[in-house]
């Protein structure tokens, strides 16, 4: 069984201002041996998938864990979760009553599951009759009410041709085949409902066949046709895409690396620079936080053709970084470690925490040991 969260803890933390940043510094909590590539939440409970086969609890006891694993966001407790995998995990999504996972694993608990999955999350077993066999890797999963939506490099699910962008039912993963979008030339990589539609990032060339849509676009959530309303004139790998209120915001890892904001028809309306590839991207409240494998900011949001800070003034952010809703650069420098940095960050439903994944092994400065998960309040 999944151990819920404990209620007491979760009614005590409730009472902190959502999306209010308390320190640089993570909570301790379980560790990992290997990367963390992308984390979600079902109340206090943080699901996080990976590279990894091996977890540190907080009370210096190991356990395995194959490329999945749950911690208690409130406490850091690694949590009993412990599914076995035979491959990487690239996304974890929990919807309704399920968690979906997604990666490049053939296998779940001996039971063959071509690269997506889904447990039941009141039980932590595996959904036998949800199977939409994806012919390549998956590295986005969106459930939307009746339908999940799959992102990757896969060309057909379940056998029938869709490369890069399908639709599945949420019943048994049978294909949708009135959905129908035109992706080309690389990968999906994130994908976010919003303002009825589908946003799709990635590395991919074109979508509709016109490279106006590639890297970042929309679709229509029925059909796939390209929804033509919402421009975002973005030519670089864009890692993840993000819906909120009426903005919509992506990490662009190209020009050195940049959170960019833009409005529903998909006008900047400003962007933060910094000197490497920016992985993910969140809103937290008021503040949106940017985390990859950079180390320096530009102080402004005037950056030149490469990234390069046209003002001349850089600010010290390891590898994750926080600007208010105009993109103004705020304080909070976790200053973690590590060559990859951060790849996902995720913000505790209520606001009471952030859950960051990644590669990194330290923060504020080295001054102390966090591994590949961590948990700000």
């Amino acid at each position: 069984m999944i151990t819920l969260f404990v209620l007491l803890g979760a009614l005590f933390i409730a009472q902190a201002p959502a999306g209010a940043i308390d320190s640089s510094l993570p909570q301790a909590s379980a560790s990992f041996n290997d990367q963390v590539l992308k984390v979600d939440y079902d109340g206090d409970i943080v699901y996080s998938g990976g590279l990894f086969t091996r977890a540190r609890n907080t009370d210096g006891t190991f356990s395995r864990r194959n490329y999945l694993a749950a911690v208690n966001s409130a406490t850091g407790v690694l949590l009993p979760f412990a599914p076995a995998l035979n491959g990487t995990v690239h996304e974890v999504k929990t919807s309704g009553d399920h968690l979906y996972i997604a990666g490049k694993f053939t296998e779940v608990d001996g039971v063959a599951r071509s690269r997506v999955a889904r447990f039941w999350l009141d039980t932590g077993k595996l959904d036998t009759a949800w199977n939409p066999k994806p012919s390549a890797a998956v590295y986005s999963i969106e459930p939307v009410g009746s339908t999940v939506y799959l992102g990757g490099t896969f060309l057909s699910v379940g056998g029938f041709a869709q490369p890069a962008l399908a639709a599945v039912s949420a019943v048994n993963g049978a294909p949708v085949t009135t959905f129908k979008p035109t992706v080309a030339e690389g990968a999906v990589r994130d994908l976010q409902y919003g303002h009825d539609r589908l946003y799709v990032a990635g590395a991919f060339g074109t979508m509709g066949g016109d490279k106006k849509y590639g890297k970042l676009g929309a679709v229509n959530p029925s059909t796939g046709a390209v929804d033509t309303s919402f421009v975002s004139k973005v030519y670089v790998l864009t890692r993840e895409v993000e819906v909120a209120g009426d903005r919509v915001y992506a990490a662009l890892d190209g020009r050195g690396g940049e959170i960019r904001a833009f409005t529903r028809a998909g006008e900047t309306l400003w962007y933060q620079a910094v000197d490497g590839g920016m992985q993910t991207v969140e809103v937290w409240g008021s503040t949106v936080i940017g985390g990859g494998h950079f180390d320096k900011a530009c102080v402004t949001n005037h950056a030149g053709p490469l990234g390069q800070c046209v003002d001349g003034v850089r600010a010290e952010r390891g590898k994750l970084l926080a600007v208010d809703m105009n993109g103004k650069l705020l304080d909070w420098n976790p200053a973690a470690n590590g060559v990859v940095g951060a790849w996902d960050a995720t913000a505790h439903p209520s606001g009471t925490n952030l859950t960051v994944g990644g590669s990194f092994t330290t923060f504020g400065g080295g001054t102390q040991e966090q591994k590949r998960l961590a948990v700000f309040d």
